[in-house]
């Protein structure tokens, strides 16, 4: 399946994020609207994903300084590579800006797997809504990701 990727800005499209993000992170990982919906989307670049219908599936964002987050992927749409084409666009959108490095907070049972793919822990493990997380930092070249979720 064929799915279309665009970058989008917060302040077109928040009605279509926004419903995403609260699927997935508030109501399925019950985070609070407050945790979700930080004030730094404004500030972001977004990449929302459509199905071939045209229904917003998944978004995730860029912040001026690398970090990826944010990233949802409704739930029917996991194991379809979603989640990837989130993160190569997000990719797209900082080699545009000149970055070469991009970060992220994972969760710490994911950490093994991303620092076989390049990420080397940029600090230390910390609670976010109970969940223990990882920041970790890698190349932009040398970012190979299969993801579900990074929040």
């Amino acid at each position: 399946m064929s799915y279309k990727s665009n970058k989008v800005k917060w302040c077109n499209y928040s009605s279509e994020i926004r419903s995403i993000r609260e699927q997935v992170f508030i109501y399925e990982y019950r985070f609070s609207e407050e945790q979700e919906f930080d004030g730094d989307d404004n500030e972001s670049e977004h990449i929302l994903v459509r199905d071939p219908t045209g229904k917003a599936i998944a978004t995730g964002r860029l912040s001026r300084d690398g970090k990826i987050s944010r990233v949802a992927v409704l739930m029917q749409y996991r194991k379809k590579e979603v989640g990837k084409t989130v993160i190569n666009g997000l990719l797209n959108i900082a080699k545009e800006r000149g970055l070469k490095k991009v970060y992220f907070d994972s969760l710490l049972d994911e950490v093994r797997k991303y620092r076989n793919q390049g990420f080397i822990p940029i600090g230390s493990v910390y609670m976010e809504a109970g969940i223990a997380k990882q920041p970790l930092m890698c190349d932009i070249e040398l970012f190979k990701i299969s993801t579900t979720i990074l929040h």
